[in-house]
């Protein structure tokens, strides 16, 4: 992966997605109105100077909606993979290398939680916990951490049993130093890889609860809960619900992209 960033395509992903991240920090700079604020003069109006890309039933300007929607479904996604990527990881090495009942506990949990559609599981848990933006992402993260455990323990099933980890153990090294210091850091690159793939679906999971009404409340702006408000126009004002669904596509394609060019980079090497 060292000479990665010598590839063009990877250098104009790299900025895309620096660029969407930077647009959804400054989006209370760059939002040209309050977007929760309604005002019902200015309901349903097409794109002008004042709004450029128009307003929803209740008068609310639909770029600065789109804009802090970024926040919530890009940040929030964020969040989501870093949380379930270490949680995965500490727990899927934790149990390939220590085996015996620890990974048959973890192993059993793992199976159990993977038994159910991800998405069905997830509602369910947003449905007992109540809704809100805190508990969706607390339900996408209860059901997304195993994948990488199961990753994360079957690379360090394959690891331990090298020379390296071997001459580790004759020479004293403790088990927490050998995963630390020389297990984890080498089964990393593709866990990495596979954590910027999955970004795309935790931003559509977020946007399908919010779809669903039980993901970010109102007046709150998300981009799953825009379409949401829209879907009852689509027939009359197809624009509420494709802004934000333009939105959806082109943030999880392009996370997807930079994605497939980090798996490509390692497989070539």
């Amino acid at each position: 992966m060292k000479n990665i960033w010598k590839e063009r395509s990877f250098r104009i992903l790299s900025i895309l997605v620096l660029l969407l991240i930077l647009v959804a920090l400054l989006a209370p700079l760059l939002a040209p109105h309050d977007p929760n604020v309604p005002d019902l003069l200015a309901a349903e109006q097409g794109p002008s100077e004042t709004y450029p890309l128009g307003t929803d039933t209740l008068g609310r300007c639909m770029l600065s909606r789109v804009l802090y929607g970024a926040r919530v479904s890009i940040f929030s996604s964020l969040l989501i993979t870093a949380i379930v990527f270490v949680a995965g990881v500490f727990l899927g090495t934790l149990s390939g290398y220590c085996g015996g009942w620890v990974d048959a506990i973890l192993n059993k949990i793992t199976t159990v939680v993977q038994a159910f559609p991800r998405m069905i599981l997830a509602i369910a848990i947003v449905g007992l916990m109540g809704v809100g933006i805190q508990n969706a992402i607390l339900a996408i993260c209860l059901v997304e951490w195993t994948e990488y455990a199961r990753m994360a323990r079957s690379f360090t099933l394959s690891e331990k049993q090298r020379t390296y980890v071997q001459a580790a153990k004759v020479c004293g090294e403790s088990g927490l130093h050998i995963l630390t210091r020389r297990i984890i850091p080498n089964i990393l690159p593709p866990l990495i890889v596979n954590a910027s793939l999955g970004i795309s679906a935790v931003i559509a999971e977020i946007a399908g609860l919010s779809y669903l009404g039980i993901g970010v409340k109102e007046p709150m702006a998300e981009w799953g809960a825009m379409m949401n408000a829209g879907r009852a126009y689509l027939q009359t004002d197809v624009r509420l619900i494709l802004i934000p669904g333009l939105a959806i596509f082109i943030t999880s394609s392009l996370f997807n992209l930079f994605g497939e060019k980090l798996r490509d980079s390692l497989v070539k090497e």
